[in-house]
């Protein structure tokens, strides 16, 4: 007798949506997992500020922001401009006297956020909020760009960029800048000129990098984007023209332009053309035996040379039409090009204001990491180098220790230089 066949279990069929829920499921956990590193990591950060505060803080620009802040906060703002209320703020809070403010009034009351605490715990607090500022610009910037990659990642790379350290170390405002520029870069981006122009005028606390910016934005983008531009810098302006006339009266149009000008004649005025990467510091540096005059002069000159390749970054990318449009890549290599256009000719720039190269560096990086069907030709591997070079510590480092940090201009001109559209085209087909 034959035997009955005998039943094969059957195959369950596979639960597509119970693994979509394991591989969910394993995302999050990754993901909650490095928010607690990066959240132990700014603890650290925090606590070893703390410990070291008293030690550091009178070194710090920081109080001069605070002291301009109480000030305000005093009912003293027609009097911001003058050098020796400032001082005397300086002396009641912090037992020193040292550089001076010298920012738009309207920022003071920036720092009002934080200038209702003692003078340690305020500044601890301007740590948290910068930390903050830079979450979010990284976290919108890659959200923008590229979002197969975690904002985490640029997070903690941003806080091993010497300029950031810089500008957290020194309480300063640049990294609420970068986070200005951010904003602006990706809502032209998507072709909302008139928020840009809004984001692009708040930038004004540093003026001498937000009017390079709108400049060379108003000669490179079509009528559209243009008019937008305008309208939105020009509402923000007036209203943060408003603001530092309810801050220090009407004269404040004729005492802070004539506080800049005497500015150098003040002690510890601040003012270091060897510690700026621009084309000031590079002349300084090169020639240091020539006259301010001369300097200005040729930094000029160099200046006009700088606007005209901007705009051909600008005119070969082909963006004169709404960034959109095509592809929206294509608006990230002159952008790039336009913020170290910025830095570049900026008379006056001090080492942690390099924390805006973080936007190019990370536009410029993404670009090389895209996979391409072409050989990289050898201007990519150089722009390739330089971004490593800008980056990473070393240089800054040797930079600083050496007092002539204007010789990181080098790398940010030559980087500058072989920002083009030729590499972009190819990165990105």
């Amino acid at each position: 007798m034959s035997k009955p066949p005998v039943a094969l279990p059957r195959s369950r069929p596979i639960d597509c949506d119970v693994l979509l829920s394991s591989t969910t499921r394993s995302q999050r956990i990754a993901s909650g997992a490095r928010t607690f590193l990066l959240f132990i990591l700014l603890c650290s950060l925090l606590s070893l500020a703390g410990a070291r505060l008293s030690a550091s803080l009178q070194g710090t620009d920081f109080i001069d922001f605070y002291a301009a802040a109480r000030m305000l906060a005093d009912g003293h703002g027609h009097q911001l401009y003058d050098a020796n209320a400032q001082r005397q703020y300086q002396a009641r809070y912090s037992g020193r006297v040292g550089t001076l403010y010298i920012h738009p009034p309207f920022e003071a009351v920036v720092y009002l956020a934080v200038a209702w605490l003692p003078l340690k715990a305020a500044c601890l607090l301007w740590w948290v909020l910068n930390f903050g500022f830079l979450a979010l610009a990284t976290h919108h910037l890659v959200a923008e760009v590229s979002s197969q990659y975690d904002w985490r990642t640029l997070f903690a790379a941003a806080l091993t960029f010497v300029p950031i350290l810089l500008c957290l170390l020194q309480g300063q405002d640049s990294i609420l800048l970068l986070l200005f520029f951010v904003f602006a870069f990706t809502t032209l981006r998507r072709a909302r000129a008139f928020a840009a122009g809004c984001w692009l005028a708040l930038g004004l606390l540093k003026f001498q990098l937000t009017l390079p910016i709108l400049l060379l934005l108003l000669v490179s983008q079509g009528r559209t984007a243009k008019s937008g531009l305008v309208k939105g810098f020009g509402l923000v302006a007036l209203v943060l023209a408003a603001l530092s006339i309810a801050i220090c009266g009407w004269s404040v149009f004729t005492a802070y332009p004539l506080f800049l000008l005497h500015l150098p004649e003040q002690p510890f005025a601040g003012i270091f053309p060897q510690a700026m990467a621009n084309f000031r510091g590079l002349l300084f540096l090169a020639v240091p035996a020539w006259p301010s005059a001369w300097i200005f002069g040729a930094a000029s000159i160099l200046s006009a040379m700088a606007l005209l390749k901007a705009f051909a970054d600008w005119r070969d990318a082909s963006v004169d039409a709404p960034p959109n449009s095509a592809s929206p890549e294509n608006f990230d290599v002159p952008f790039a090009s336009t913020v170290v256009f910025a830095l570049l000719v900026s008379y006056h720039l001090n080492p942690h204001d390099l924390s805006l190269l973080l936007l190019p560096i990370y536009l410029l990086a993404n670009l090389n990491w895209k996979r391409t069907s072409r050989p990289r030709t050898a201007a990519g591997w150089l722009r390739a180098s330089l971004l490593a070079i800008l980056l990473l510590p070393p240089l800054h480092l040797l930079a600083l220790r050496a007092h002539s940090y204007s010789l990181v201009a080098i790398p940010v001109l030559m980087l500058f230089l072989t920002s083009g559209s030729q590499d972009q085209n190819a990165a990105i087909k």
